[in-house]
């Protein structure tokens, strides 16, 4: 893609996610911004917790960025296996570009989230919960879209194999949180 075609693509991913995501990988592009998407994905999240540790360290965002990463390749690895029971024909890397792409609304919403914890009243933060939860639920819809377009299913479909993923992630992530938790308390 030329340059204006791709920041025409930018724009258009906003509202049109899936056919967006379906000419990235078409064109096999938008790899290493899902993957830059999944590592920032993780380090915002990280980033709540360094925010408020009382031994802040750089490890905490190092280990969020790779935690970030590997949980947008086991999610992805998933997405494309349980896709298959459903007809889904996208190969790992495709899965990986789209859940990565579709991770960067609520990437942003998420780091938006921190400075204003930070500085405003959490009161205030909570009388802006619809607004959120509509951020929320719109960056789910940009998700969903762009796993559809990489799968090349009917958004039901995807839906369901959405649910089944993470009903079956639940439990390595948790543990891999958990070990996490556990290392850095140790070296702390």
């Amino acid at each position: 893609m030329s340059h204006s075609s791709s920041q025409a693509s930018v724009f258009k991913f906003w509202f049109r996610p899936g056919a967006t995501v379906r000419a990235l990988l078409d064109a096999g592009q938008g790899h290493l911004m899902a993957l830059i998407a999944g590592a920032a994905f993780g380090l915002v999240q990280a980033g709540r917790i360094y925010l408020y540790a009382e031994q802040a360290s750089g490890g905490i965002l190092v280990a969020g960025a790779l935690a970030g990463l590997v949980g947008l390749c086991l999610i992805a690895y998933l997405l494309r296996n349980f896709g298959r029971w459903f007809g889904g024909q996208a190969t790992f890397a495709e899965a990986r570009t789209a859940l990565g792409l579709g991770l960067i609304p609520w990437t942003l919403l998420f780091a938006g989230l921190i400075p204003a914890l930070m500085s405003i009243d959490p009161e205030v933060i909570a009388s802006w919960f619809p607004l959120i939860f509509v951020g929320f639920v719109y960056g789910y819809i940009i998700l969903l879209f762009s796993i559809s377009a990489a799968l090349r299913l009917t958004l039901l479909k995807t839906f369901i194999c959405l649910v089944v993923t993470f009903l079956v992630s639940m439990f390595p992530l948790t543990l891999l949180a958990q070990l996490m938790v556990k290392v850095f308390s140790l070296a702390a």
